[in-house]
């Protein structure tokens, strides 16, 4: 297995991933986990986003006054990130970098950062726990890392509930979960028990806990569109960190903290 890179398909994830009501209730979460943590940072802060693809979070966080590298593998999802700098008005606020995640602690302009976003990174990783290792050293002491994560249990209740018994089983065996090559679906989905397990092995502390879609994906498109998407919203961040339904979310929001 090797790492994704998404230069063939940066074309679909404006609207497939960031665009419409899954964007919404993904933001939305987003930005209530991360509200205390920008509250107690006065001023301009570091912020790496690593594997930042078209930097949507990212670009809001330079919009309100912060500094940001983005970095990623794919040449064509910076292009977009470019795009939309220009089209922001941030050329002074974003640097874009083209390196893949593992090489960003050699880049010393990178470390030492306030805050790291990972988002929808690690389950494209061949090696998700080294990835992390890699991510706690841009670190400053008391920094914070926004990490989110294609949730297993969730593409298994999916497969549950369909009935597709011999694809969930071959899945397991194989250790290979990705689709056909254009889908979204990762290679490599995560057990929160892992991520947790490897952040602790690195030294940082998870602050908060949140799922990201924990019931919207188990609507039927009927009923999702006769309901206002305000509503939906509201009730995702009501249900984000209650148990059972944060631990059936599609991603899992971490925040973390390294140690002073």
């Amino acid at each position: 297995m090797s790492d994704r890179n998404f230069d063939d398909l940066a074309h679909r994830f404006r609207n497939r991933i960031y665009g419409g009501l899954k964007g919404d209730i993904r933001l939305a979460v987003l930005n209530r986990d991360m509200a205390p943590v920008l509250a107690e940072r006065e001023g301009e802060l570091h912020i790496v986003d690593a594997g930042g693809g078209q930097g949507q979070f990212a670009m809001d966080l330079a919009g309100a006054g912060h500094r940001v590298h983005l970095a990623d593998i794919s040449a064509q999802m910076l292009e977009q990130a470019a795009a939309q700098c220009a089209l922001r008005g941030l050329e002074g606020r974003v640097t874009l970098v083209h390196k893949s995640l593992q090489e960003l602690p050699d880049q010393r302009e990178l470390c030492n950062a306030d805050l790291v976003l990972c988002h929808a990174v690690l389950e494209w990783l061949a090696e998700p726990r080294q990835a992390l290792e890699c991510l706690q050293k841009l670190l400053k002491p008391g920094g914070y890392l926004s990490l989110t994560f294609y949730n297993r249990r969730a593409l298994e209740y999916r497969l549950l509930q369909r009935g597709s018994f011999r694809q969930l089983d071959r899945n397991i065996e194989s250790s290979n979960w990705g689709g056909h090559p254009g889908s979204l679906t990762p290679q490599n989905p995560l057990l929160l028990e892992w991520v947790e397990d490897w952040l602790a092995q690195v030294g940082l502390e998870v602050v908060a806990h949140s799922g990201i879609r924990c019931f919207h994906d188990f609507m039927t498109p009927h009923i999702r569109e006769k309901l206002p998407a305000a509503a939906i919203v509201d009730k995702e961040l009501a249900y984000s960190r209650v148990d059972p339904y944060r631990q059936l979310a599609r991603y899992i929001h971490l925040l973390c903290r390294a140690p002073l």
